[in-house]
């Protein structure tokens, strides 16, 4: 009972922290009266941001031949079964694996002044492929893909019209090559810096990458009231 009426407390003071005090005059029966309304400091908001990121161990797992860029070409392409095998592959080698990074398209709602609501869609490769030791021709392409869409929750603490600190995280699916499995990201701590068109930089763990930079913009649901 006291966890819940500490949360309903917590609950009502975001919302108080979230508003301001107007005075209003109103004329009642020839009276002029003045009203104290508490209303909200600021609009709800639409987001869109297109952001880019780094590598992160959470990646690897969905790519079977991810190494990272400046590793030594592959000569020794598996499996080798039986003497065949080693006539075909000879004159054949693997080149180093490629990250194209993870690129990502989200939305949010500012439904709170401290809380958004969202989703992500993001993507990741790898580059790479079999090549003859002679020629330098492509035999064989094996480059990789994967796709995640992921609904994502922003909880924002400091807000500023022109800057903000948060964290976020997203819970979804992931589609790759081999696999589709449900999988998650969390931006430990992220900040915007501007008001209609933004930048913004994050630090995560999970399919975003270690590093996350990008751009957005975000505007009014509905104008400001001037009353």
């Amino acid at each position: 009972m006291k966890r819940l009426q500490l949360l309903v407390f917590a609950l009502l003071l975001a919302g108080t922290l979230s508003a301001q005090q107007v005075t209003v005059k109103k004329e009642i029966d020839g009276n002029t009266v003045k009203i104290t309304k508490i209303v909200p400091d600021w609009v709800k908001k639409h987001d869109f941001r297109l952001g880019a990121g780094t590598y992160s161990f959470s990646t690897e797992l969905f790519f079977r031949n991810f190494r990272l860029p400046g590793t030594m070409i592959d000569y020794d392409i598996s499996p080798i079964k039986d003497f065949n095998d080693r006539v075909y592959f000879g004159d054949i080698y693997r080149t180093t694996s490629y990250f194209t990074g993870t690129y990502s398209l989200s939305y949010a709602y500012h439904l709170r002044r401290w809380f958004q609501v969202g989703g992500t869609v993001s993507y990741a490769g790898v580059i790479c492929s079999r090549r003859d030791c002679v020629t330098k021709e492509v035999v064989v392409n094996e480059n990789e893909h994967m796709f995640s869409v992921m609904p994502t929750l922003r909880f924002i603490y400091l807000y500023r019209d022109n800057f903000q600190l948060y964290s976020s995280l997203s819970l979804g699916m992931v589609f790759s090559d081999y696999e589709t499995i449900p999988f998650g990201d969390v931006t430990i701590l992220g900040c915007t810096f501007g008001r209609k068109i933004f930048g913004f930089a994050e630090f995560g763990a999970g399919l975003g990458g270690w590093g996350r930079v990008g751009i957005g913009y975000r505007f009014d649901a509905k104008k400001r009231s001037k009353k």
